[in-house]
């Protein structure tokens, strides 16, 4: 990892409406009719919900559960950059939580610190719907440009076509979280739709993500794909100087190796010095700010593993800014954090069974979780983008086939299958009678 060591962009708390470009097929919305399949023809509109809870729990929730996640991520490869957006893929996990039921849901409350679902969701809506709106940092008397601030999140869901989805579920999501819902046929030809959504990603990001879901990812028993995109670019309140930036300045990795890199000098906004390391902020527009910790010499896995206490100490212990040099970079991460999810306890989601209240069917499960972030910085400020995709499919292998021998008494019905009425139903005692 590089000299800017762990990486907290500090929302002063986002919005963002939900994309709503057109991907090129059959949207749709939820309804609040139940018993109503999802098929190719659009259904009626549930409205997300105006933000009325509050952005600062969903803020202290998705970032506990960031710091969480990205000490598993960073087990798996420690020696690697990673870097991930808890915002992103808590937003996704989020969209699964009204879906799961028994255990699976417990341990998705547990993970993403759900007390009340209900206010959990609406502090999520608040959340994203914050970013977007978010002003340029008034700059006071500073004359000229008061600089860039650009943040959006956008969600989608991709439903198969004729699958029957729980209204109440769509109803859920579509309420606080407004995804573009849109009917897709996964079986016949898995990378098209891949790359549709591909195609939608890479819209809501800039083109900073293009390839969220590789051919071969998507399986033909695939029923359900919940995505989440976000984009940032912001300016520093005040720039690094291009002329101070030494291009050829050592970067010594933890393996006492180095590489040569643009190192960029300029001035923090605040700092501290705390029980090995050093901490600085460097403000960029829009009330966000980039916060960096440099672990002493033979420190950083003690202090990376301490994350959310250090960045405390930080936070309470921060005064006056000092020289600060960071180095531009561009980096790249593609995670597939479902092992990493097991590890903090949820587990259930990816197995049949546990997914009841998004549909009706024992064999729904989630498949694989895709992550992935760009981040750039350099003397403007940052850019960065994230994309997560979460696949629900059915179970591969069907039920064992069950022999049924009617030669007792029985019940039975028939059942519409379309409305899912009753026409007939009764017991068979003695069918010679």
């Amino acid at each position: 990892m590089s000299a800017l060591s762990v990486v907290v962009l500090t929302v002063g708390l986002l919005a963002m409406a939900c994309g709503s470009a057109d991907d090129g097929g059959d949207t749709a919305t939820p309804t609040g009719q139940s018993g109503t399949d999802i098929g190719p023809t659009p259904v009626a509109v549930t409205d997300r919900a105006e933000p009325d809870g509050d952005p600062t729990s969903a803020g202290e929730a998705v970032t506990r559960f960031g710091s969480d996640l990205f000490l598993q991520l960073r087990s798996l490869t420690p020696n690697e950059n990673v870097s991930l957006s808890p915002t992103g893929l808590a937003t996704a996990l989020a969209m699964v939580e009204p879906g799961a039921t028994g255990s699976a849901r417990d341990q998705l409350r547990q993970a993403l610190a759900i007390d009340d679902p209900e206010s959990f969701h609406r502090s999520m809506n608040a959340l994203e719907q914050s970013l977007e709106s978010r002003p340029p940092t008034d700059l006071g008397d500073v004359e000229g440009d008061s600089g860039e601030i650009d943040v959006r999140m956008a969600n989608a869901a991709y439903l198969q076509n004729g699958y029957r989805f729980e209204l109440a579920y769509l109803d859920t999501i579509g309420t606080h979280y407004g995804p573009v819902l849109s009917t897709v046929d996964f079986a016949p030809d898995p990378d098209a739709v891949a790359r549709r959504i591909n195609q939608w990603v890479a819209e809501q990001t800039n083109d900073r993500i293009t390839e969220l879901i590789p051919d071969g990812v998507i399986d033909p028993a695939t029923v359900l794909a919940l995505i989440n995109t976000m984009y940032m670019k912001a300016s520093w309140l005040e720039p690094f100087d291009a002329d101070r930036t030494a291009d050829s300045t050592p970067f010594t990795r933890l393996d006492g190796t180095t590489v040569e890199v643009a190192m960029m000098e300029g001035t923090g906004d605040s700092s501290a010095r705390g029980d090995g390391w050093v901490g600085a902020t460097k403000r960029l527009n829009g009330e966000l700010s980039l916060q960096v910790i440099l672990p002493d010499d033979g420190r950083f896995d003690g202090i990376a593993g301490s994350l959310d206490q250090v960045f405390a100490d930080y936070e309470n212990m921060q005064g006056d800014g000092g020289p600060l040099a960071v180095p531009r970079f561009e980096t790249r991460t593609k995670v597939r954090p479902s092992d990493a999810l097991k590890a903090l306890g949820v587990t259930d989601i990816f197995e049949p069974g546990n997914l009841r209240a998004m549909a009706d069917d024992p064999r729904l499960f989630v498949d694989k979780v895709l992550h992935e972030v760009y981040l750039a910085v350099d003397e403007d400020g940052i850019e960065a983008a994230a994309a997560t995709a979460v696949l629900v499919a059915l179970t591969a292998a069907p039920a064992e086939p069950v022999a049924v021998r009617l030669d007792r008494p029985f019940l039975y019905r028939i059942v519409d299958e379309r409305t899912g009425a009753t026409l007939f139903i009764g017991q068979i005692m003695d069918p010679a009678a």
